[in-house]
């Protein structure tokens, strides 16, 4: 199971590409995509929907996840954030990735144990549970990786399997 996890952003956008093996995960790519913050918000919007394209043609994920909107920063960052969503979730539509989207409460709990969990307390956990990460990782980077982890947890519950499965047929 390869599970790419994006961690949206209009100035930096996380992404990570991780495979989920019989008593690991791996990481397979990822880092930070840094958007320039003078360019117009559409400039910004397409250059995230096009590497995120580029990067689901070339890793071929079997899922992408995706953390979902809150509203922490005020009405306008969120309404900026929607449509950096938007532009993510049309980028997985097009290349027929499937789309999973994930609470950050969610996130922080499959990564830390805690849905309330500190950045810092991500950024220390994801390399103990993920190969292949480097000790110390921005805060972006690590958010992508814990979402990518995220999706494959929810993967390996068989519950989730069967809804999934349930729902493809319907």
């Amino acid at each position: 199971m390869k599970v790419l996890g994006l961690d949206p952003g209009s100035r930096l956008l996380g992404y990570a590409v991780i495979e989920a093996q019989a008593s690991a995960a791996v990481r397979l790519a990822s880092g930070t995509l840094k958007l320039d913050p003078r360019a117009p918000l559409a400039d910004r919007l397409a250059e995230a929907h096009l590497f995120v394209r580029r990067l689901i043609i070339e890793q071929r994920p079997d899922q992408v996840a995706i953390e979902e909107c809150f509203v922490a920063q005020g009405v306008k960052a969120a309404l900026v954030l929607g449509q950096v969503r938007g532009v993510l979730m049309l980028a997985a539509t097009l290349e027929a990735a499937p789309l999973l989207e994930f609470a950050p409460r969610a996130i922080k709990l499959a990564a830390v144990g805690n849905g309330g969990a500190s950045k810092e307390q991500v950024q220390y956990m994801v390399p103990k549970l993920i190969r292949g990460c480097a000790a110390v990782l921005p805060p972006d980077e690590a958010d992508a990786l814990a979402i990518a982890w995220c999706g494959c947890q929810h993967a390996r519950n068989p519950l989730h399997r069967i809804a999934a499965q349930a729902r493809s047929v319907s």
